[in-house]
């Protein structure tokens, strides 16, 4: 599957059983927000028996999954702005602490985020974890 094929399936999901939302994070020591709407969709909320003892993961945390069509769109999060360290990694991928805040009104703070397998080295899908 190519990158274009694999990102317009995506995008088609979650059209269909995502939600809007706005992908949030605070920049620099004046703490200036950078946001991109974009669509999400929450797979699951973690159960019980799903959490393991030392992974961090609690109950009311979620499994989350973007695509990369907006951040790239709007080139988010963009430069990073005066007094900001980026840290090393894809700066698409959001950081813990990253905020998703729901057209339904809920705010979701980010926990972890990674990138799913890339496809011919496209950056295609991110999963978080959400709380």
């Amino acid at each position: 599957m190519t990158p274009a094929a694999a990102r317009a399936a995506l995008d088609r999901m979650l059209s269909k059983a995502g939600q809007s939302a706005t992908l949030v994070r605070l920049w620099g020591t004046s703490r200036t927000p950078v946001s991109v709407a974009l669509r999400v969709h929450i797979v699951v909320d973690y159960r019980p028996e799903q959490i393991i003892d030392g992974s961090g993961l609690q109950i009311g945390f979620s499994k989350a999954i973007i695509s990369t069509t907006e951040i790239n769109a709007a080139s988010w999060p963009g430069v990073a702005l005066a007094g900001d360290s980026a840290p090393p990694g894809d700066p698409r991928v959001p950081r813990k602490g990253d905020e998703l805040r729901l057209a339904s009104g809920a705010r979701r703070v980010v926990v972890a985020a990674w990138e799913a397998p890339r496809i011919q080295g496209d950056l295609i899908r991110i999963e978080m974890t959400v709380k």
